[in-house]
C-alpha cells in the first residue's frame, strides 16, 4: 500500500473517531436537557447516537468519564459566551454581568444545570468543568484589571476563582431548590462575591488613564 493512501486512511479513520466522539457529546447533553443524570446509562446514549456500543465504550469506558468530557466542553461553551460591560461600570457592576450572564446560561441549558450545579452530579464531574483550572477567574481577573488599577494580590486569578466557586454555591442552592437559578439567587450570589472580594478590593477602584473604553464584551 502507497504511504500517501496509509495517510488517507489513518486520517479518515481519526475524522470518523473525533464525529463518533462528538456525536455520543452531543446526544448525551439532548438527553440531559430531558431526563435526570443518573437515569442516563452509556448503552441508551449509544442507541440514541446509532453508534456500536463497542465503539462508544472505546470513547468513553463509563458515564462518568462522558459527563467530565462533556463538562469540559460545557465550560468551554460558555466561556465563549460574550457578555457586553458598559463603559463607566463599576468592578461591582462587571461582577454583576459575569453572574447573570453565567445564570442565563444555565437557566437556558438543563444539561448544563445538572453536571455542574446539580445535585446528583459528582464532585470529579463539577471539577472537570470548572475547578481543573482557573480560566473563569483568569476572564474576570483580566477584563477588571484591564479597566482598573487593581492593589498587588497574591495570586490574583485564584482569587477571581474563588470568588466565582462562591456564586457557583447560590447557583447550586437555588437548583436544588428550585432546579433553575432564580432572580433572588443571583441577587444573593452577587452580593456573596462582591462581599468576599471586598476583602481584597477598595470599593472605590481608580481607572486607568488609558481606560476611556467604549463599552466593550467578555469574551
Amino acid at each position: 500500500m502507497e504511504p500517501t493512501t496509509v495517510a488517507v486512511g489513518r486520517r479518515y479513520t481519526q475524522a470518523r473517531g473525533r464525529a463518533r466522539r462528538e456525536a455520543l457529546l452531543r446526544t448525551a447533553r439532548d438527553l440531559l436537557q430531558e431526563r435526570d443524570i443518573e437515569d442516563i446509562t452509556l448503552p441508551m446514549v449509544s442507541e440514541a447516537a446509532d453508534i456500536p456500543s463497542s465503539s462508544t465504550y472505546h470513547f468513553f469506558p463509563d458515564m462518568r468519564e462522558l459527563y467530565k468530557e462533556l463538562a469540559r466542553a460545557t465550560a468551554d461553551e460558555m466561556l465563549a459566551n460574550e457578555i457586553t460591560i458598559d463603559a463607566n461600570a463599576s468592578w461591582q457592576s462587571i461582577i454583576s454581568a459575569f453572574l447573570l450572564n453565567s445564570a442565563s446560561f444555565f437557566n437556558a441549558h438543563r444539561a448544563a444545570r445538572q453536571l455542574m450545579l446539580g445535585p446528583r452530579t459528582t464532585p470529579d464531574i463539577r471539577q472537570a468543568g470548572c475547578h481543573d483550572d482557573y480560566r473563569f477567574g483568569a476572564q474576570l481577573h483580566a477584563v477588571i484589571a484591564e479597566r482598573f488599577h487593581l492593589p498587588e494580590l497574591e495570586e490574583p486569578v485564584a482569587l477571581f476563582f474563588r470568588a466565582i466557586v462562591i456564586a457557583d454555591a447560590f447557583f447550586a442552592l437555588s437548583v436544588l431548590e428550585h432546579d433553575i437559578v432564580t432572580a433572588h439567587m443571583i441577587l444573593e450570589a452577587e452580593r456573596a462575591t462582591v462581599a468576599y472580594l471586598c476583602n481584597y478590593l477598595p470599593p472605590v477602584l481608580q481607572r486607568r488613564k488609558s481606560g476611556d473604553f467604549e463599552a466593550a464584551s467578555i469574551a
